[in-house]
């Protein structure tokens, strides 16, 4: 019987399949939609490994619950890229609303921690009035990765009281190792992987536009 995947593997499959679309010139929004299939097909596996389906029941992240989408979010150039190209092929009017956030998120939030963003309540521009995420197929790795048990205490802490969410560890721990195996395809593709922070990303696209 062989070992049980571990988070090396699902690295290496993120690794493997970015590096594969960006030798192959499909480029960098290509090689996040690569490595987050190669992350879905993984935790695919381990949930029937692991049995975990029980404790996928149990989270408590639905549409419309967006209290874990006020903190600074760590995104590769690819997954920029990707949010680019879906920003890209939206209407004016909701690219507009788009930069509004992002340059209302930045003047708020520049030069603050995490501990300070979240304190402050300051929403990631691709949040919709509605509770929604306006990119969900395209959001970042980490986005994907993140659970709760208990939205409730989600919501305590977003208004102030020093709690932590109780998480599903092991979808955290794919989706961020996804994460660093499509930063290293970039690196060695010779493109700069980041992090940069989504909302400051984000404002940059529209910036960068814009400048002579």
């Amino acid at each position: 019987m062989g070992a049980p995947p571990g988070y090396s593997d699902v690295k290496r499959a993120a690794q493997t399949a970015a590096a594969a679309a960006l030798s192959h010139g499909e480029g960098q929004a290509q090689a996040a939609r690569a490595a987050i299939a190669a992350a879905d097909h993984f935790f695919a596996t381990i949930r029937k490994t692991l049995k975990l389906d029980a404790v996928l029941a149990r989270m408590a992240c639905r549409a419309g619950c967006s209290w874990c989408c006020h903190q600074i979010v760590g995104v590769t150039a690819a997954e920029l890229a990707l949010l680019a190209e879906t920003i890209a092929a939206m209407h004016p009017t909701r690219q507009a609303e788009i930069r509004q956030r992002a340059e209302a998120a930045m003047a708020k939030g520049r030069g603050m921690d995490q501990a300070q963003w979240w304190a402050a309540q300051i929403r990631c521009p691709l949040l919709e009035d509605d509770g929604l995420c306006g990119v969900h197929a395209a959001r970042p790795l980490p986005c994907r990765g993140y659970n709760s048990a208990d939205a409730d205490l989600c919501r305590r802490s977003y208004l102030g009281e020093k709690l932590r969410a109780p998480v599903l560890a092991a979808q955290h721990g794919v989706w961020g190792h996804a994460q660093s195996g499509l930063a290293e395809a970039l690196a060695e593709a010779g493109i700069a992987p980041g992090p940069v922070s989504l909302a400051e990303g984000i404002d940059g696209l529209f910036t960068s536009r814009t400048t002579p």
